[in-house]
Order: C-alpha cells, then structure tokens, then sequence
C-alpha cells in the first residue's frame, strides 16, 4: 500500500478527484481558509480521505485548516449536495471524531454527483 492514501492502496480506490477544494467547519478560522484547488478527496470501500497537497496544499498547512482526514466509512453520519458553485457541487460530510463529537467538512468537486452515488450505496 502507498503511505499516500494513508490504509488505502490505489487500486481499491472507487473515487478520486484531485484539485478539489473544502472546507472545515471546526471554527471560525477553518471556515476562512482557502484551499482553491489543493484538495484531494479519496473513497475506497472502507475509507474517506481528505488531503492537501501541492504547492497551495503546503502554504495552506501551516493554517492548521483541518483538512486532513482519514476517516472510516462506518463514522460518516450524513452526507448532502447542498448547492452547485461555478461548476463545483457542494457536499457536506458529518462524521465522528475518533477524539469524541463530529464534525462537518464541505467539499467542492467537480464530480460530486458520482462522490455522492459511491458513499450513498456503502451506507444503505
């Protein structure tokens, strides 16, 4: 397995859009970060995953912007399209926190009819 998909191998991947931006609404400040287009969200049959990367993703780390998540599909409590941005559908994910609570990130994807159609189908 590749340490990049962090307990995913990149041939369980079911999903995968690069260059997708979101948003954690852990506090006001997570809510203030931008992460245009440094985001990649990965799901596999058992995982979630959330990462920042490339240049944008390396000057967005040092803001502590919570946006990097492994998370198991058992801990999603919902997910919705909320609205469409220039192109982009917004989804709002809930899941547990291992730490106790949840919390809610807001993707931006491109292809967020197809994200939605692979987690809905896992969780029912």
């Amino acid at each position: 397995m590749s340490a990049k998909y962090e307990g995913m191998s990149e041939g369980s991947l079911l999903f995968q859009e690069q260059y997708a931006m979101a948003q954690s609404q852990k506090n006001g400040w997570t809510k203030s970060v931008n992460t245009w287009k440094c985001i990649t969200v990965n799901l596999s049959a058992t995982h979630f995953q959330v990462k920042l990367h490339g240049l944008f993703g390396l000057l967005a780390k040092p803001f502590n912007a919570d946006l990097e998540h492994t998370i198991p599909i058992t801990d999603i409590k919902s997910v919705e399209k909320r609205k469409n941005y220039f192109g982009y559908n917004e989804i709002s994910v809930v899941f547990s926190l291992p730490s106790g609570g949840e919390r809610e990130l807001l993707l931006y994807l491109k292809r967020g009819e197809e994200f939605l159609n692979h987690l809905c189908s896992m969780r029912s």
